[in-house]
């Protein structure tokens, strides 16, 4: 072999060493802090940049880690704060400053909370010191690894997606035969797939064939799987040939004029394929509306019907028909943010092709996506700071 390219090979390793210096030198490395996640005793790392050649530790980092999210303000006196909520208890601290609150009192870790650029730090001997001392019973420093329990995760985990219909319920059907129950499956299944691949989130369905759900089946799934978010897909039809546009709903305690010919429609699927017997089950299940712990989700299901609309109108040109509430027996008894989304009017010949059309049901996946990827991203902050 070439004695020069054995020498460079030799002269290789000393290089790597030279820049490894060099990079802590000018403070980009740090000596991250180790982490062991008890009880499963899974090791974690925080990484640590040097900052005025201290050990620091970006918040986001610490967000992901911990399952946790921050929250920026300024107070009275225009000083940034920032609020971080670590093992279900919020700590408090003060840009540039060594001190932060917890509890009712001020604690001192030493060095100050930084900001660079557009992103806020900790010094890393807040967890190696202070952390340990504010729980002593469940975070230790054990040879220089810090020991705690696992944080849970209290983001949206688990979508249940609940294609409308199925089985010896059609659904409604246009003048082409298109039928809403083959439309509801299609767009769930590559919805479905979207939200997998892109947000990396458990989907489950309700159905994944043509196989018929009771809709109160429909819910108990999503309640039995302990599902975050609960999306029933639909299409609209109409005695006008010309009504056409988008619509979204979320549950409403009491009916509204504009709500009540879908409404009808949606419900009245359960005398023709459960019998009579089940409507007035369903009936007897109004007492669950006033249930403070479903009408608390009306809030997000409202927030989140908003961003799936604006997406689905903006995306796909339609008409914008609005966010409504109605009374539907499928979202009855979904104690989480749960909406029911008319894609378009089978009844009319123009969205009726359209909706049949491969290309345009991708399409309307995709918008559904985005809307639902934005309400996770802001529903995933407010559980994790409350």
């Amino acid at each position: 072999m070439n004695k020069e390219i054995i020498m460079k090979r030799n002269r290789l390793p000393f290089i790597l060493l030279i820049l490894l210096g060099w990079l802590l030198s000018i403070g980009f490395l740090g000596a991250d802090v180790n982490i062991l996640m008890m009880p499963s005793k899974l090791p974690k790392k925080l990484p640590t940049v040097k900052l005025e050649n201290r050990d620091y530790v970006a918040l986001e980092e610490v967000s992901k880690l911990f399952h946790t999210a921050a929250r920026a303000e300024y107070s009275e006196y225009n000083d940034q704060r920032v609020s971080l909520w670590l093992n279900g208890q919020q700590f408090i601290f003060l840009l540039n400053s060594p001190f932060y609150s917890f509890g009712e009192d001020v604690f001192n870790m030493s060095f100050p909370f930084v900001q660079d650029r557009d992103d806020h730090y900790i010094p890393s001997h807040f967890f190696l010191t202070n952390l340990p001392q504010h729980f002593p019973a469940s975070i230790k420093l054990v040879d220089g690894v810090l020991q705690l329990p696992t944080p849970k995760d209290k983001g949206v985990l688990r979508i249940v997606l609940d294609p409308g219909h199925g089985g010896h319920d059609p659904g409604a059907v246009g003048k082409n035969k298109v039928r809403e129950k083959d439309i509801n499956l299609s767009v769930s299944l590559l919805l479905r797939n979207m939200l997998q691949k892109e947000l990396g989130v458990e989907i489950l369905m309700t159905r994944s064939d043509d196989t018929f759900v009771s809709l109160a089946g429909r819910t108990k799934f999503a309640m039995d799987k302990k599902a975050d978010i609960f999306v029933s897909i639909h299409t609209n039809s109409s005695t006008s040939s010309s009504a056409r546009g988008i619509e979204t709903y979320y549950l409403a305690t009491r009916s509204t004029t504009d709500s009540r010919a879908v409404e009808a429609l949606e419900n009245g699927v359960v005398e023709l394929y459960e019998g009579a017997e089940a409507r007035k089950k369903y009936d007897a299940l109004d007492f669950i509306l006033s249930d403070m712990s479903q009408t608390e989700f009306l809030e997000f299901s409202n927030t989140m019907a908003t961003l799936v609309q604006r997406n689905m109108v903006s995306g796909l040109q339609g008409r914008d028909r609005g966010v409504k509430q109605a009374n539907f027996y499928v979202l009855r008894g979904a104690f989480m943010p749960a909406i029911l989304v008319e894609m378009g009017f089978i009844s009319n010949l123009e969205e009726e092709a359209l909706l049949a059309n491969p290309q345009y049901q991708e399409r309307i996946a995709r918008t559904i996506f985005e809307g639902l990827k934005r309400f996770k991203h802001n529903y995933d902050r407010v559980r994790k700071i409350g």
